[in-house]
């Protein structure tokens, strides 16, 4: 079996940050699937694990209008055009807490709805943070607050990080965290 080929790509909406497509292909059995409709991401979006020497990790509270929540997040947004994702990291981490990193290093990237999307977030661990400002974005972001790590794995546990891509990242570094140690 080989990789579906897609035979015709149509834009049903565009947007800001993305297209809806509609796609037509062929299966690796040769049927062909008609009208297939998925989120095209114009660009990928960063996370920034902010984290000091104790193991505190830094948090931003927002209000969500989708879901209609409040939570605890890790700072993030969109890679804009002419970006690097590391300029990114350091703008949001910037906008966000009114924090820049000395260092930012790459924890990864993952797909958060491949099988209707091409969605990307990428992470990064900042070290060597220090407040330069204060909040920039505040139409976005109500509070920034360091967490001990024992909070945030205890918050998660309790399902109070309701952001997949907070509780990606958070769950990914302890993971990488644990087996450094």
């Amino acid at each position: 079996m080989s990789a579906w080929d897609e035979l015709r790509r149509t834009p049903a909406f565009a947007a800001n940050w993305f297209t809806v497509q509609q796609s037509d292909f062929e299966l690796p059995d040769g049927s062909v699937g008609r009208g297939w409709q998925w989120l095209d991401y114009h660009m990928p979006a960063v996370g920034v694990i902010a984290a000091r020497a104790d193991g505190a990790i830094l948090l931003v509270n927002q209000f969500r209008f989708t879901t209609r929540t409040r939570d605890w997040e890790l700072p993030a947004g969109r890679v804009d055009e002419g970006e690097t994702p590391q300029i990114a990291a350091q703008r949001e981490l910037r906008e966000e807490t009114g924090h820049r990193a000395a260092t930012l290093e790459l924890l990864g990237y993952f797909h958060p709805s491949n099988g209707s999307s091409n969605q990307k977030f990428i992470f990064f661990i900042a070290r060597g943070v220090e407040q330069i400002s204060a909040i920039q974005d505040t139409n976005e972001v109500d509070d920034a607050r360091w967490f001990p790590e024992s909070a945030v794995r205890a918050m998660l546990a309790r399902n109070e990080i309701l952001d997949g891509m907070s509780v990606t990242g958070l769950l990914w570094y302890f993971f990488k965290a644990r087996d450094k140690g």
